[in-house]
């Protein structure tokens, strides 16, 4: 991405965020962003978005799908989107968004690796850990069963990683070995 486009998107982000925290929404943008995010990662939406062949007119209609049932603030953004002709942009933007607003509010999601699944309990404890060790507030908790990992977990959140796993424990003793 070029500095014009990288400018472009910061601009956008930083707009959306500054209305969140100026008209306390933050979970509700937050909210709404997580879904928006998840359809990009659901469907081919971004390469759709950002494909030369679609008129703007397709784009936009593409993107008013979006703005059902979202936050008032979140459709008045869509809309600047579309005006602008930036959707190829959106999904980034969107991403950027929700770091900042992660960034104000010290709330981040949390990934527990694990190789079995874990229970309701296991998944609590692991959270206040987290947020204890990485001194981060946790949003989502996504489980991602890894079973390379042998035995222990791996958390990450706000670009922080505690490494427990059996995995990891025998390369540190293969490597201490040589």
């Amino acid at each position: 991405m070029d500095k014009k486009t990288l400018t472009l998107v910061e601009n956008y982000s930083k707009s959306l965020v500054d209305v969140a925290v100026e008209h306390h929404l933050i979970p509700e943008v937050r909210q709404d962003l997580t879904a928006l995010l998840e359809i990009f990662q659901a469907t081919d939406l971004a390469t759709t978005l950002s494909h030369e062949g679609l008129s703007q007119t397709e784009k936009a209609a593409l993107v008013s799908q979006l703005q059902a049932g979202s936050h008032v603030f979140v459709n008045n953004f869509l809309e600047v989107i579309k005006q602008n002709e930036r959707e190829s942009l959106l999904e980034t933007i969107l991403s950027s968004a929700l770091e900042k607003l992660s960034l104000i509010s010290n709330e981040f999601p949390l990934e527990i690796q694990v190789s079995e699944s874990l229970s309701d309990a296991q998944k609590d404890r692991l959270k206040a850990a987290a947020e204890k060790k990485f001194d981060i507030s946790v949003g989502q908790v996504d489980e991602v069963i890894n079973p390379e990992l042998i035995g222990g977990f791996i958390l990450k959140a706000n670009n922080k990683i505690i490494d427990t796993s059996i995995k990891s424990q025998l390369q540190q003793l293969k490597m201490n070995l040589k």
